[in-house]
């Protein structure tokens, strides 16, 4: 009878021997149906968000750009403040609606944001402070890829 038990015990496939290599393989096809929708899910929120800003018609002449000593020595300084994906927006006026879009048709994004009249703009990125000074009753957009903003004088703003 002895020997017996040793043959089950010695076998090669046995019970003891194959719950971890499931419990393995459980985790891995888990992981990756995780991973796979997480991706499904951020790109289809992109899309979304590039549909609802439809930066493809936006198209306007630059915004005049201000030197920090000239946007200091400004009469009018912003007094109304939002962080938008680790970028900060100051502005004096208006309201502002922001999403991200696809940047260059990779998997990365960048933050858009369409103003309605804020006067002067300052965005402070990890890169800098950028100043901007549209003047009162312009719309804007503000794009920035790559942590750098750019700025024209147009948007297609939806409240």
């Amino acid at each position: 009878m002895a020997a017996r038990s040793e043959k089950i015990g010695r076998g090669k496939w046995s019970l003891a021997r194959t719950f971890p290599l499931m419990m393995l393989g459980a985790l891995a096809l888990g992981f990756t149906v995780v991973g796979v929708t997480s991706y499904q899910n951020r790109m289809q929120k992109i899309a979304e968000s590039e549909a609802a800003a439809n930066p493809a018609t936006i198209a306007g002449p630059p915004c005049p750009v201000l030197s920090a000593a000239a946007f200091d020595a400004l009469p009018v300084k912003p007094k109304k403040t939002f962080i938008f994906n680790e970028v900060t927006f100051d502005r004096r006026f208006g309201h502002v609606g922001c999403n991200v879009v696809s940047d260059g048709g990779g998997t990365g994004f960048a933050p858009i944001c369409q103003f309605t009249s804020p006067a002067v703009l300052k965005v402070t990125t990890k890169r800098g402070q950028f100043y901007f000074k549209p003047g009162v009753g312009q719309p804007v957009t503000v794009t920035l890829r790559g942590g750098t903003p750019s700025c024209v004088m147009a948007a297609n703003f939806k409240p």
